[in-house]
């Protein structure tokens, strides 16, 4: 039997003693309420049924799953104490936590987490997230705080998909309550420190503090509210007039704004959001790997994280974030911004004198400023980019619903991709694997390589960490001498914050903690 965090279970209950110590003895201070303003509204209340990082934010507040990340990406437990797998990762036995209620005053046990794995699994509810799931064969309850998984094909980042932050666990009595997707989206019960209060689409959401929460001591506000300001400026006016006291994301342009207030301060944390430009392979010109290395050389990572991101953030160095499992740094080739060597690489391949190709993008002001400055850098080698630049709905319709290739009116895309597992396969199978092929999954070069396949169906087949990081290491290998996309690199996570509230932060995948907010 495996345990995927180090083959060692009493490793894993360690970490668990660290975090519990953390979580547990943190100083006390007088409970206060807090006011956080967000980018966006949220879409709903069930995880199970979300797509939106924003979303899961607010939602994490109410739910709580069996495992979670913690600010470095490593996955931690939470309802679940400890776990072992068989090796060829189709079988995991998860141990629970004991004496967890949820807000509604039911049991969390064994029973509770087949129900909502069993939900999760089930093709016939429709719910968004099936995908992440659909490798559940069954649940079984062992004892009454033990759950068996059985896989239908080995699985070896399922641990990690635990983690995900749709992996909730829902009161049984809430399920049953609201059987309708659209009723118990508006009626969460979940373990969480805070239990949900009402929601004002457009206006707020509010919360507030869960007094029989399992962590004793916490949480440390009596309540928290949300409000959707999409505006930047705004954002940032309210919390420096007092009128929030986070705001979440705080767009880069604004960062100047808020670190000359002495009252501000700014939370600053590593990102897993790959930014890339993809390239179209069916197009001739993109078939040409020399062509795709050619951009890779072309542009400048760290005036492009300049111009996007007022310089904070890391130049992409792999496919994979340093932040995502099985992480290693690429130095062949050396992608280091030189255009004589782009220039000679387009001249080899035929396109001395460039070609023209369009570029889409979203229509958010980070995002236009990014492309224009890529547009620049390209022009530099004969690529003549049009830029498209279009809203997020019509975006997404024309990126992913095309039924085949063929039809692929896309070139180029300039967008990013955030690993929301953690691990390794949720980065590179979705953007590169052939099965991924759009519509089936996200990749939108329509980039197939055998090799690069066979690595990341190897990195699944096993439970076993050195097994795994052998397949990984060969499929960030192959993929960047290859080139399907321009790896540009990983924006900084900012939350700009009053400086007297702590515990309020982003995750490596762009979601808001606010679990374990106080004030000083």
């Amino acid at each position: 039997m495996h345990s995927t965090f180090l083959g060692n279970t009493r490793v894993f209950r360690k970490t668990l003693m660290a975090a519990g110590l953390v979580l547990c003895f943190g100083a006390t201070a007088e409970a206060k309420d807090l006011r956080i303003s967000m980018y966006a509204d949220v879409t709903g209340f069930d995880p199970h049924d979300t797509t939106d990082t924003l979303s899961y934010s607010i939602q994490s507040g109410i739910f709580e799953r069996l495992f979670q990340f913690d600010s470095k990406m490593a996955v931690v437990p939470v309802l679940a104490t400890d776990y072992t797998s068989n090796s060829d990762a189709t079988e995991f036995t998860i141990n629970l936590r004991q004496n967890v209620t949820f807000q509604d005053g039911t049991p969390f046990n064994a029973e509770a987490v087949k129900i909502n794995l069993d939900r999760l699994a089930d093709p016939a509810n429709h719910l968004k997230r099936n995908s992440l799931f659909s490798m559940i064969k069954s649940v079984d309850v062992v004892m009454p705080y033990q759950v068996r998984i059985t896989l239908n094909k080995p699985f070896g980042a399922m641990i990690n998909t635990l983690a995900h932050p749709s992996a909730v666990m829902h009161s049984p009595a809430s399920l049953k309550q609201y059987p309708n997707e659209q009723d118990l989206s508006v009626h969460p019960v979940g373990t969480g420190p805070f239990k949900f209060v009402e929601w004002q689409q457009g206006k707020d959401v509010k919360l507030v503090k869960y007094d029989n929460y399992w962590q004793k001591g916490w949480p440390k506000v009596d309540s928290v509210t949300l409000y959707p300001t999409p505006e930047d400026s705004t954002q940032v006016a309210k919390l420096k007039s007092g009128g929030v006291e986070a705001v979440y994301p705080l767009p880069s342009d604004l960062v100047d704004t808020v670190k000359s207030d002495p009252k501000l301060d700014i939370s600053q944390n590593p990102g897993i959001y790959l930014y890339y430009i993809a390239f179209n392979t069916q197009k001739k010109e993109f078939s040409d790997v020399r062509v795709r290395q050619a951009i890779n050389y072309a542009v400048d990572r760290n005036l492009w994280l300049k111009v996007g991101f007022a310089g904070m953030g890391s130049p992409s160095t792999s496919p994979l974030p340093k932040n995502v499992q099985f992480y290693q740094k690429q130095n062949t080739p050396d992608y280091s911004y030189n255009i004589a060597k782009a220039k000679a690489l387009m001249k080899e391949a035929g396109y001395e004198k460039g070609f023209d190709v369009e570029m889409w993008s979203s229509n958010k002001t980070d995002r236009i400023r990014s492309a224009q400055f890529l547009k620049q850098q390209l022009s530099l080698i004969g690529v003549r980019v049009k830029l498209v630049p279009m809203d997020s709905g019509s975006l997404n319709q024309r990126l992913w619903s095309t039924p085949k290739p063929a039809d692929a009116k896309v070139e180029m895309y300039y967008g990013a991709w955030s690993a929301s597992t953690g691990d390794a396969d949720w980065a590179l199978r979705p953007l590169f694997a052939t099965e991924s092929w759009i519509p089936s999954a996200y990749n939108v070069s329509y980039y197939s390589n055998k090799q690069v396949d066979a690595a990341i169906t190897a990195g699944l087949q096993t439970a076993d960490i050195a097994k795994r990081q052998a397949a990984y290491a060969d499929a960030q290998k192959l993929l960047w001498a290859d080139a399907p996309v321009a790896f540009l690199g990983v924006p900084d996570n900012l939350v700009g914050k009053s400086k007297d509230l702590t515990g309020v932060y982003m995750l490596a995948d762009g979601s808001l903690i606010f679990n374990q907010a106080q004030f000083k």
